[in-house]
């Protein structure tokens, strides 16, 4: 295994000033500090938990090395991450694709080519599989033609409408409609009728045009240890353990102070935070009240539960498997659009759904290491509840869960080593989220592209970065996006003064 290091930590800053502070290792935090820190900067990293990487964080058991999230880089080497890397001069980590990117099972079964140019042929046949018509096949070569097509102001206009009218425009016959929407709504853990359709099309353009989903060598934290490793470099600090409960004004900046106490000031802060839970932080600095309202309108993407399982040897030869999974012996001729929002429904109030949504990467067939020798490790995310008091326990998802992974993977049990669940509020507390949304802002009409929270906020020297404000794209990618932007922010504003 190649993984990159974890960088040099502390329990305080070994100074009171610096020339920006970021509070969260994320994606988002790890790479403005790594940024900033590359273009010169004195960089202070505040993170809450005890290791670094927020999502991307990684521990060990018993020779396994396990990510904490369920994670795929979208575009791989072709994409923002790769972008950030090559702009903070990193050559590490790599991006490992694998010969079979996707493979759905349950009640739709069906395998993503190795290659772009075989998805002509998967359609067709998926067309068949779901007894699509001609006439519907047309509509659907329509559908898709558009994706490849529309313009920008015309995509511009599609982000403030659902993807659920996009798809309607063209096709309602429920298995185009389950297919199409699926895998263009996978990306934001949101349902076709939340998500916006303009972000929707662009993600799945750029994700068929790459064709490069990609695991991290050595790691999801590879990410984030390449980053934060050049904040040390620059005379910079990066603190673990440490909480922070508030940021106010101060001379020169700004002052963040910590829950033990310690205070540290910077011209620019950048907080790897939900809006909300940012301004929760925010002591004795003005706060437009349209501001305020706008943040406390935001609205959030759903999350999932996280089942991950170690193997003996391995059961699963695709590098990511999808699809829904019905324990209740429902098969594609029960495919409805309504049956997709009773099910979504019954998930918002906390019920487990049948089918269930599963998006499950097998990390070790990307990299082997990342197991003992011959085992296989699956992370998979069950999509369910965000809300405080679902009716369904977790230990009742959990057993559901393990009964569908059953059902997809023959001879599960005799392989099986270990298996853990991982609750979707104790991945939100991880975070940090209150909001317990995978994405702290999701990505729907009147929150994508321009109707997108800025990164800076109406408090000088104070911004958001990660998947909270800014940017496009797909999970750590959107947030590595915002993170450029507020980098760009921040030097603007540093040449300004």
């Amino acid at each position: 295994m190649t993984a990159v290091a974890p960088p040099p930590t502390r329990p305080r800053g070994r100074r009171r000033d610096y020339d920006a502070i970021v509070v969260g290792s994320g994606v988002g935090g790890a790479v403005t500090a790594g940024l900033l820190a590359h273009h010169g900067a004195r960089v202070l990293v505040l993170e809450k938990n005890p290791s670094l990487g927020g999502i991307l964080a990684s521990y060990r058991k018993d020779g396994w090395k396990i990510d904490t999230g369920s994670h795929l880089i979208a575009h791989g080497d072709r994409g923002p991450l790769a972008r950030a890397l090559a702009s903070a001069a990193l050559d590490r980590p790599r991006f490992l694709t694998h010969p079979i990117p996707v493979r759905s099972r349950g009640m739709f079964q069906i395998t993503a080519p190795p290659h772009r140019r075989g998805l002509a042929r998967v359609a067709l046949e998926a067309a068949r599989t779901l007894g699509l018509g001609w006439r519907e096949r047309l509509r659907l070569v329509r559908l898709l033609e558009q994706v490849f097509t529309l313009t920008e102001w015309e995509l511009r206009r599609w982000d403030r409408h659902t993807l659920d009218e996009f798809v309607r425009s063209h096709t309602e016959h429920p298995g185009a409609y389950f297919l199409f929407s699926f895998l263009a709504s996978i990306f934001f853990v949101l349902p076709p009728w939340q998500v916006s359709a303009g972000e929707a099309i662009r993600a799945l353009r750029g994700v068929l045009a790459a064709y490069r989903l990609s695991y991290v060598e050595g790691g999801m934290d590879s990410l984030s240890h390449a980053f934060l490793g050049r904040v040390g470099e620059r005379d910079g600090d990066v603190v673990v353990g440490a909480a922070v409960t508030a940021i106010h004004p101060a001379d020169r900046g700004l002052e963040v102070v910590t829950a033990a106490g310690d205070a540290y000031r910077a011209p620019a802060v950048a907080c790897n935070l939900a809006p909300a839970d940012l301004l929760a932080l925010v002591d004795g600095a003005e706060v437009p009240a349209a501001y305020r309202a706008r943040v406390d309108a935001l609205v959030p993407s759903g999350n999932a539960h996280q089942l991950k399982l170690g193997l003996a040897r391995p059961l699963v030869s695709e590098g990511c498997l999808i699809g829904g999974v019905s324990l209740e012996g429902l098969t594609l001729g029960d495919l409805s659009l309504d049956l997709m929002r009773r099910t979504v429904d019954c998930i918002d109030a906390g019920r487990v759904s049948d089918p269930l949504a599963i998006y499950a990467p097998v990390p070790t067939n990307y990299d082997p290491s990342l197991a003992p020798d011959g085992g296989q490790l699956i992370v998979a995310s069950i999509y369910g509840p965000v809300r405080p008091d679902p009716a369904d326990p977790p230990a009742r998802w959990r057993e559901r869960a393990m009964a569908a992974m059953r059902q997809i993977i023959p001879g599960l049990d005799d392989a099986l080593v270990w298996s853990e669940w991982t609750p979707i509020a104790a991945i939100a507390g991880w975070m940090g989220k209150r909001n317990r949304g995978a994405i702290c802002t999701g990505q729907v009409p009147g929150q994508v592209g321009r109707d997108r929270l800025g990164v800076a906020t109406p408090v000088p020297g104070l911004y958001l970065c990660g998947d909270g404000a800014g940017g496009r794209g797909i999970g750590t990618e959107l947030a590595a996006a915002s993170a450029m932007e507020t980098v760009a922010a921040i030097e603007h504003a540093r040449r300004a003064a």
